[in-house]
């Protein structure tokens, strides 16, 4: 049972372990937008179609969309991972003392209490929002990126997998503390 939940837990950290590739676009597209800038360029590119999220041309103001779409999936994505691999904040001077039964109970709680009941509300508002954002086809009006629908996606997604995440972790931790064991992650 444990070995599952960790796989679980080890499945929704993947998409924050792919999304951390995504830095190395968000510098490329900051080291565009800035020669852009400077030479004075609003059109980086365009085509003969219209391609979605994109629309028919890159734009100065596309760039800086693209640089914030990337960065709000690095950061919604990016959170289950930090979980995952105990990056994330902790108050380390009361953790330290605790015994690992104690940061157990501490991790379950709020994994239970806080972590998956936010998530999960945020997740249905989340999807909301991506839907009302897909069937009015909102777009940039400014001439920056179309098809906000795809980016604001990310947000139900990244509050599902920490959903999902925290309720594996739960499991786990009371599968834990029921068998006696310590914590280990």
């Amino acid at each position: 049972m444990i070995q599952l939940l960790r796989s679980i837990e080890a499945a929704c950290a993947w998409f924050g372990r792919a999304v951390g590739w995504f830095n190395l676009a968000l510098i490329f597209a900051v080291c565009i937008a800035v020669v852009m800038v400077q030479l004075r360029m609003n059109v980086l590119v365009e085509w003969p179609v219209t391609l979605p999220l994109l629309g028919p041309r890159m734009t100065m103001n596309g760039m800086i969309d693209l640089q914030w779409h990337l960065f709000a999936a690095i950061t919604m994505l990016g959170g289950v991972y930090a979980l995952h691999t105990d990056s994330h904040v902790c108050v380390d001077f009361l953790a330290a003392r605790f015994s690992p039964r104690t940061k157990l109970w501490v991790r379950l709680f709020g994994d239970a209490v806080l972590l998956t009941p936010f998530c999960a509300i945020m997740t249905f508002y989340a999807w909301r929002f991506t839907m009302s954002a897909f069937t009015s086809n909102e777009g940039s009006s400014y001439g920056g990126l179309m098809d906000t629908w795809i980016i604001k996606g990310v947000m139900p997604l990244g509050f599902g997998l920490l959903t999902i995440f925290g309720v594996a972790r739960s499991l786990r931790a009371i599968v834990e503390l029921a068998q006696g064991r310590q914590a280990e992650a």
